[in-house]
C-alpha cells in the first residue's frame, strides 16, 4: 500500500488507526480481539436423499450389479422398458408356497362340506372322516327332530283329526317341545309339589294348535248361486283383490277377469260357466275378506266372506268332482279354495285343498316348460305363474304344518314369470321373452345378476319408470325365496338328515344362509326393505318380501337352537351352532322391530301378507321362547333383549286377537307359556346355589 493510500485509510477508519498502531509496535495480551463466529458442518443430507439398502435386488439388476431401488418393478427396469423380475430365495420361496396350500386346503374343505350332504350315506362318512368330524356329535338334534314314526292316532282322536300331523318346521310343534320340556323342569325344580304326569301326545298338541279346523266350515246349501251383487260393488270387490292379493298370489288372469266381469254384467244373454262364477265368487270371498280386516273397505250391500265361499263350493261341487279330469279353471278354483281356507284360519283344510291343485296341475303338465303350438305366449305366461303361486302357497302351508311337500324340484321345469305386467304383454321386450325361450332365459339371468337392471340389448320399454317394470314383483322374486325354503324343508327336516354328522347339517344351514344373502342383495332397489323408505310405491311387496325373508332365515337355523347343541358341542362346532343360531333369533327380532310398539292392527292388514302374518308372528315369539328358555339356564347378557321383544309381540297378539279367534287362541297359547317359563326361571334359580 502506498503512502498516501495508507494516509486515506487512516483518515477514513479511526480504529484502523489505533489498532495498527498498537499491533505494529509491541501486541499486549491484555487487548480484546473480536468473536468467532461458528460456521455450520456441511451435511449431504441436504443436497442427496440417501435411501435404506434394499433386501432384495431384481434379477436384472443384480445380474449387471448395479444399485435396485427394491420397487416392483424398479426404476432402473421401468427406465428401460424391461420386464423387472424379483427371484425369491428358498426360506421365502417355501413361505409363500405354504400360503398358497392353506388357501387351495380351505378351498378343497369348503368343497367337501358342500358335497357332503349331497352325496351316497357310505361316502359321506368317508367325507366327514377327511374332515376329522368328531362322533355323535349331535345326538340330541336326531332326538328332537327325527319326525320317524308318530305316537298320535289320527284316525280315533277326534281332537286331533283337524288339526293332522304336525311336523317338525311348524311353529307349533316347536312350542310342543318346549312346553313338554317346561312342563318336566318345573316338576323337578318344585320339591314342594309332587310331578304332575305328563300329558299325552294328543292333549299337547291340541294344546298348542291355534287352527281353525275344528270350527265347522258350514257350506248353506240352500244357498241361491245365480245371485250377483250390483256391479258397483262387484267392480270395487274385484279391484280390490287384484291389489291387495294377486301381486303376491297371481294364479288368475287380471285382464281376463275384468273384461269378461264387464261382459258378465253387460251381456245378460251370455252364460258363464260354473267353474268361471266360482273363481269369480272367490275371488270376492278373498276381497270381502281383507274389507272385514280394514273397515274402511266395507261397502254397504256387500255379502259376508262365507256367503261368497259357499256359493263358489256350491257351484263346483259334484258327486263326481275328484274323479273329473282338471282343466285350468279346475286348478284355480282349486288353488283359490285352498287360499281362502288358509285366510280364514283352516290351516288342515288348505294344505289338503293345495295338494289336490297341485295334482291338478302337474296331470295337465303345468309344473313343465310348455312348447305346444296350439297355446298362445301369452297363455303359456299365465299357466306359469299358476305353477308359480300354487308352489309358493305349498311352501307357506308346509312350514305352517310342518308337512313336506307333494313335488320335487327335479320335476319342475317351469320357467320363473317375465317381470312384467300383464297389461305390459304388448311392449317389444316382453314379446320376445314370451317368445323366445333363449333370449328369456339369458334376460331372466342378467336380470338377476345385475340387481334386476334391464340388460343393455335390448332397452327397456320406453315410457315406463323402473319401478312400474317390475311391478310384477312377487311374480319373479317371490319364488327364489320358495326354492330356498322348499330345499330347507325336504333336506333339513326330512327323517334322514336329521341323523347326518352335525358338520353336515351346518354345512347344509350356511350354505342355505348364503343363498338367502345373495337373494336380498339381488332385490331392486325399489323392493330393498332393510332401509327406511318413504315412499309408498310398492310398499306391501317390500313387507311381504321382508316377512318371507326372515321366516326363510328361522326355518333354516332353526335347528341351531337347540340348546344342548350350544352347550356340549366341541369349541369349533359350537362356534357354527351359535352363529346359526344367532342368525335364526336376529330374523326374529327383526320380524318384531319392523312393527312399531303401539298395534296397529288396520294398518298391518294393509301392509303385510294379512292372510299369514299370524303365523310369521308366531314363528318370530316362538324362537325367541326357545332363547329365553335357553338364557334363563346360561344367564345370556341377551335376555333383557329377548324378553322385552316377548313382550311386544304377546302385545300385538293380544290386539289381534280382538277380531280373529286363531289370533285369540295363539294368545292364550303364548301368554300361558311365558307364565309357566318364568315360573321354571324363577324355580331355577331359587335350586341353583348361585342364584
Amino acid at each position: 500500500m502506498g503512502s498516501r493510500e495508507w494516509r486515506w485509510a487512516l483518515e477514513t477508519d479511526p480504529t484502523m488507526s489505533s489498532s495498527s498502531n498498537i499491533s505494529s509496535q509491541h501486541p499486549s495480551p491484555c487487548v480484546s480481539r473480536p468473536p468467532k463466529i461458528p460456521i455450520p458442518r456441511l451435511s449431504i443430507h441436504n443436497e442427496v436423499g440417501v435411501r435404506p439398502r434394499t433386501k432384495k435386488a431384481c434379477k436384472e439388476c443384480r445380474h449387471l450389479k448395479t444399485k435396485c431401488d427394491g420397487y416392483q418393478p424398479c426404476g432402473r427396469c421401468v427406465g428401460l422398458g424391461i420386464d423387472c423380475i424379483y427371484v425369491y430365495g428358498k426360506k421365502e420361496s417355501q413361505e409363500r408356497r405354504l400360503q398358497d396350500l392353506e388357501r387351495q386346503i380351505q378351498v378343497y374343505e369348503k368343497l367337501l362340506r358342500q358335497l357332503q350332504w349331497k352325496v351316497m350315506p357310505e361316502d359321506e362318512e368317508l367325507v366327514a372322516r377327511a374332515l376329522a368330524e368328531p362322533v355323535n356329535t349331535l345326538q340330541v338334534f336326531a332326538r328332537i327332530h327325527r319326525y320317524e314314526y308318530v305316537q298320535e292316532d289320527f284316525h280315533s282322536n277326534r281332537r286331533l283329526q283337524p288339526i293332522g300331523f304336525i311336523g317338525g318346521p311348524s311353529e307349533m310343534s316347536w312350542v310342543r317341545d318346549l312346553n313338554r320340556a317346561v312342563e318336566k323342569d318345573t316338576g323337578i325344580l318344585n320339591a314342594n309339589t309332587p310331578n304332575q304326569p305328563s300329558s299325552d301326545d294328543s292333549q299337547g298338541l291340541s294344546k298348542v294348535s291355534y287352527f281353525l279346523d275344528d270350527q265347522e266350515m258350514t257350506i248353506d246349501d240352500g244357498i241361491d248361486v245365480h245371485i250377483r251383487p250390483s256391479p258397483d260393488i262387484a267392480e270395487r270387490l274385484v279391484r280390490l283383490y287384484f291389489h291387495t292379493v294377486h301381486p303376491s298370489f297371481p294364479i288368475i288372469s287380471k285382464l281376463s277377469i275384468t273384461q269378461q266381469l264387464e261382459s258378465y254384467y253387460t251381456k245378460p244373454y251370455l252364460r258363464p260357466t260354473k267353474k268361471w262364477l266360482a273363481i269369480l265368487n272367490l275371488v270376492f270371498a278373498g276381497a270381502a275378506k281383507f274389507a272385514h280386516l280394514v273397515p274402511q273397505h266395507l261397502m254397504q250391500g256387500m255379502e259376508a266372506p262365507m256367503v261368497y265361499f259357499s256359493r263358489a263350493q256350491r257351484l263346483i261341487f259334484t258327486s263326481s268332482q275328484l274323479i273329473d279330469h282338471p282343466d285350468l279353471q279346475q286348478v284355480q278354483v282349486e288353488g283359490l279354495t285352498a287360499f281362502l281356507c288358509m285366510t280364514f284360519g283352516h290351516i288342515n283344510r288348505s294344505w289338503r285343498a293345495c295338494g289336490v291343485a297341485i295334482r291338478s296341475s302337474i296331470a295337465m303338465g303345468i309344473n313343465l316348460r310348455s312348447e305346444s303350438k296350439e297355446t298362445s305366449n301369452i297363455s303359456k305366461e299365465i299357466r306359469y305363474r299358476v305353477w308359480w303361486s300354487l308352489y309358493t302357497l305349498e311352501n307357506t302351508l308346509s312350514i305352517m304344518t310342518g308337512r313336506p311337500t307333494a313335488t320335487a324340484d327335479k320335476f319342475c321345469t317351469t320357467p320363473l314369470p317375465i317381470p312384467f305386467e300383464e297389461e305390459q304383454f304388448h311392449v317389444q321386450v316382453a314379446v320376445r321373452l314370451l317368445a323366445d325361450f333363449d333370449f328369456r332365459t339369458e334376460y331372466m339371468r342378467a336380470f338377476t345378476v345385475t340387481r334386476h337392471r334391464f340388460p343393455a340389448t335390448p332397452d327397456p320399454p320406453a315410457g315406463k319408470a323402473s319401478g312400474q317394470n317390475l311391478s310384477s314383483d312377487l311374480a319373479e322374486i317371490v319364488p327364489n325365496t320358495s326354492l330356498i325354503m322348499r330345499r330347507a324343508i325336504d333336506l333339513l327336516y326330512s327323517p334322514g338328515f336329521a341323523t347326518r354328522p352335525w358338520l353336515t347339517i351346518s354345512t347344509a344351514m350356511l350354505d342355505l344362509v348364503d343363498e338367502t344373502d345373495e337373494w336380498l342383495a339381488g332385490l331392486p332397489a325399489v323392493f330393498q326393505f332393510t332401509c327406511h323408505r318413504a315412499a309408498h310405491q310398492f310398499q306391501r311387496q317390500r313387507w311381504s318380501l321382508a316377512f318371507r325373508f326372515h321366516s326363510v332365515r328361522i326355518t333354516v337355523c332353526r335347528p341351531s337352537l337347540c340348546r344342548s347343541a350350544r352347550q356340549e358341542l366341541g369349541t369349533e362346532l359350537c362356534t357354527e351352532a351359535q352363529k346359526t343360531a344367532e342368525l335364526c333369533i336376529g330374523s326374529a327380532c327383526q320380524i318384531l322391530d319392523l312393527l312399531p310398539n303401539e298395534p296397529d292392527i288396520t294398518w298391518l292388514n294393509q301392509v303385510s301378507p294379512w292372510w299369514c302374518v299370524l303365523h310369521y308372528l308366531m314363528q318370530s315369539i316362538t324362537v325367541l321362547f326357545i332363547e329365553s328358555e335357553y338364557c334363563g339356564r346360561v344367564r345370556s347378557d341377551n335376555t333383557v333383549r329377548v324378553n322385552s321383544l316377548i313382550e311386544k309381540a304377546l302385545v300385538w297378539l293380544s290386539a289381534l286377537a280382538i277380531d280373529s279367534l286363531a289370533a285369540q287362541r295363539a294368545s292364550e297359547v303364548c301368554h300361558d307359556l311365558y307364565r309357566r317359563l318364568f315360573l321354571r326361571s324363577t324355580l331355577y334359580h331359587k335350586c341353583t346355589p348361585n342364584g
